[in-house]
């Protein structure tokens, strides 16, 4: 019998989408009937932000924001949906410099995995 763990049972489905700041595009995204089961990481670039700050989405998610939302004075850029089925044990978000990188880091058996979701305006 094997000491390593078989992790053939372990993935991560990530969908990465620039939303041009449309509001249609950002509902017709997040409510599809397959997206929130079928997507555990939704990497949104230009989402749809009100005149508070927030973007939208459905229950489904947890929101991350880049870490500098609130100390720049331009809109994020980068918003990171967390699906709710995944632990919130399993990951974190690491604080990064910018409002347009969202950095979320997750552990478990596998070791860690850093996911860098980034606004690049050139």
């Amino acid at each position: 019998m094997s000491s390593t763990p078989d992790n053939s049972a372990i993935r991560l489905r990530i969908w990465q989408q620039n939303l041009n700041t449309s509001p249609d595009a950002q509902h017709c995204v997040l409510s599809g009937p397959s997206v929130a089961r079928n997507w555990d990481i939704v990497a949104i670039q230009e989402p749809t932000i009100d005149n508070k700050g927030n973007t939208r989405a459905t229950p489904d998610w947890h929101v991350v924001y880049p870490t500098q939302r609130f100390t720049h004075s331009k809109r994020s850029r980068a918003v990171t949906l967390v699906n709710k089925r995944l632990n919130t044990n399993s990951w974190r978000q690491l604080p990064f410099p910018s409002a347009d990188i969202v950095v979320i880091q997750f552990s478990g058996v596998f070791g860690s995995l850093t996911i860098f979701n980034i606004y690049n305006d050139g």
